[in-house]
């Protein structure tokens, strides 16, 4: 509004000089007089032109960088971790301040190449800009050797935690930092903190889901000893199928909290039934198909888990239509179930019970190509017989290692969360 304002009243004046020129040329007969108006009306021009190079060279740097904020969002979607929104900020405003070098700093006294390359007499400012919680320029003294010749540095805070100082260093070449450039820098700062808190705040509630679920298959693990462990390694096993089906990784981690908590409705399932050694009656049976709907009743109270509910619902229905609790059919059975039912009949089959010893894994997969069609689903027993085949091939240790790894599996999970963190 000022700017286009400020234009008009130039134009009017401009209309006014010509008015009074065309006034004055009715009535000179000098040439000095028209040199004196002619050379009053270029000054004016010149000065609007210059008034208008400003505005618009303003407008560039805001358009330039409107692209990098729009950058750092658009590119958002490939972060996977705190180090990832480090490096899409520095990436972004490496491609935006050309000439300068742009570098992360976590601790003033480690400060390693880049960073230290050139003079280093900005270092002392670091613990200012962190005091001061904003964008801080400076310039180098004058008894200051080589470059850079002026840095700016912005604090990256997580909330109330210290992320790291994001650092621009500029050589005598470059231009000099603008207010604008300070702007961008502390909106970027502040914005990429504020995704750092949201990753931090994702993964606690991870930590604390997975430590609930934890404490769900230990008390199911207790309640049947002879089952203990066997929702660990269906999580783990289902986690090879998913993979190699190529399942992105949030259905990948909805699968795995869907595996490790498909029996914990057992819990309710009553001793003299679970712990029994011969053959269940009828009766018997019935009572133990409620666990999949009891586990489903459990998990549904965490709304975070509500995408983990089929497979803990659906692990016993049958591709041919005769499981339980519903009776679905084919592929109308959810995918994440059939993964899951796969991965269940492999450990059970593999694993001893009261009334018989465990199979060898080739004899586990035998009985679930029989089975295909009929129990599980055709195309992902096939894929999951030629996935083990595979891991397996001609190594002797090499099912001792699996099942290794299967048991693990809780504790892998819990510490790659933590590493996230």
């Amino acid at each position: 509004g000022t700017d286009s304002s400020a234009t008009a009243d130039v134009h009017r004046q401009i209309e006014r000089r010509m008015a009074a020129l065309q006034s004055r040329l009715h009535r000179l007969d000098a040439g000095d007089e028209l040199d004196r108006v002619w050379s009053g009306l270029r000054e004016l021009i010149e000065r609007v032109t210059e008034e208008h190079a400003g505005m618009a060279e303003e407008l560039l740097a805001l358009y330039e960088q409107l692209g990098v904020i729009f950058d750092v969002t658009r590119r958002l979607e490939d972060v996977r971790d705190e180090d990832d929104v480090v490096r899409l900020l520095t990436d972004s405003l490496r491609r935006s301040f050309m000439g300068c070098r742009v570098f992360s700093v976590k601790t003033a006294e480690g400060v390693e190449t880049p960073a230290r390359r050139g003079s280093t007499w900005w270092l002392p400012f670091l613990v200012q800009a962190r005091t001061r919680r904003g964008v801080l320029v400076e310039s180098a003294p004058p008894d200051a050797e080589g470059d850079p010749r002026e840095v700016m540095i912005a604090p990256l805070f997580a909330g109330e935690a210290f992320v790291c100082w994001v650092v621009l260093a500029r050589d005598e070449e470059a231009a000099a930092f603008r207010a604008c450039d300070m702007l961008l820098l502390e909106s970027l700062s502040q914005f990429c903190g504020d995704v750092i808190r949201n990753y931090r705040l994702v993964n606690e509630l991870r930590r604390m889901s997975l430590s609930m679920v934890r404490t769900l298959v230990s008390a199911v693990d207790q309640k049947d000893p002879y089952t203990s462990g066997h929702s660990v390694r269906v999580g783990f096993f289902a986690t090879m199928l998913a993979r190699d089906l190529g399942l992105d990784e949030s259905a990948v981690q909805m699968l795995q909290w869907s595996a490790l908590l498909h029996d914990v409705g057992k819990i309710g399932i009553r001793d003299d039934v679970l712990k029994k050694q011969g053959k269940l009656t009828e009766t018997e049976m019935d009572h133990m198909r409620e666990h999949p709907s009891r586990s489903y009743h459990v998990v549904r109270e965490v709304p975070e888990l509500r995408e983990a509910l089929d497979g803990v619902l659906h692990h016993h229905e049958h591709y041919d239509g005769s499981g339980y609790p519903s009776g679905l059919k084919g592929e109308a059975i959810p995918l994440q179930a059939r993964i899951i039912q796969i991965a269940d009949v492999f450990d059970a089959l593999t694993s001893d019970r009261a009334y018989r010893s465990a199979y060898s894994w080739e004899q586990a997969l035998e009985v679930l190509r029989a089975e295909a069609g009929r129990t599980v689903d055709p195309k992902l027993q096939q894929r999951f017989d030629r996935l083990i085949r595979e891991r397996l091939a001609d190594d002797p240790e090499g099912w001792r290692i699996l099942l290794d790894e299967a048991n693990r599996f809780l504790a892998d999970h819990r510490d790659e969360v933590e590493k996230e963190h």
